[in-house]
């Protein structure tokens, strides 16, 4: 679909204010077959964690989307974006000066364990009252890394995944090959990396499929989304959207 057909269907969920806060608190990903924006974490039932994992052909490009449209959700003191992956693509999101964005720089196994450091004290942080407002955390392709994965259990994962449980304000965006750990052939168990799993197909198209709180899984749910917009057109129609209703 065209950059401009989605932010359009954007703009019409912000024309009110209760919309529009459902909106910055989910993930815009793209319109189901019928128009409707879907959002990656509207579940029937909310739970502490809700988190989103991408897998599939063009994941990387398909998060670096997710981000571009978060980071023009949220003004700059009010989330920080923190994305470890070796993947070099989500480099330009530091053009993007609208967002406070960090990128360390990730090709071992030592520099995700440098990385986690840094993540504990950001928590600790937080915890006193200080850093962070909102925490929205890209893990990606960690499972590639020379001396990663070795149990093929995505043990990097699991271990950010256990020190950001119950937090507030934080929102993880994975992308991993399920295909390739021990989440193949265990229906929602991806649980422990996300209750909500985009699959991209081909460019433009994914689907998105909902866990359950018995581990069951929703039907998919066939999306289109912006493949390759315009980074400063999705910057300048999204900061547009009114962050209250007008009178």
């Amino acid at each position: 679909m065209r950059t401009e057909d989605f932010i359009t269907s954007v703009s019409k969920l912000a024309k009110e204010n209760e919309r529009f806060e459902e909106l910055r608190k989910g993930v815009p990903i793209g319109e189901d077959v019928t128009g409707n924006v879907v959002l990656a974490q509207k579940r029937e039932k909310v739970l502490t964690v809700r988190n989103v994992c991408v897998t599939g052909a063009g994941r990387t490009n398909f998060i670096r989307r997710m981000l571009i449209t978060l980071s023009c959700l949220y003004e700059k003191d009010e989330a920080c974006f923190l994305v470890l992956s070796p993947h070099n693509e989500y480099g330009e999101l530091l053009r993007l000066h609208n967002a406070d964005i960090t990128t360390p720089y990730i090709r071992t196994k030592e520099d995700v364990n440098e990385a986690v450091v840094t993540l504990k004290e950001l928590i600790r942080m937080r915890e006193t009252g200080k850093g962070y407002p909102r925490l929205i955390l890209v893990l990606d392709g960690l499972d590639e890394l020379p001396d990663c994965n070795k149990n093929g259990d995505l043990e990097e994962y699991r271990e950010i995944f256990e020190l950001l449980m119950r937090k507030p304000d934080v929102q993880i965006i994975c992308g991993a090959d399920l295909m390739r750990s021990i989440f193949s052939g265990y229906p929602g168990a991806f649980l422990g990396v996300g209750n909500c799993l985009v699959t991209t197909r081909e460019e433009g198209k994914a689907d998105v499929t909902y866990v359950h709180d018995d581990s069951s899984l929703s039907l998919p749910i066939p999306i289109r989304y912006p493949d390759e917009p315009t980074v400063m057109e999705s910057v300048i129609f999204l900061n547009a959207l009114p962050a209250e209703k007008e009178e």
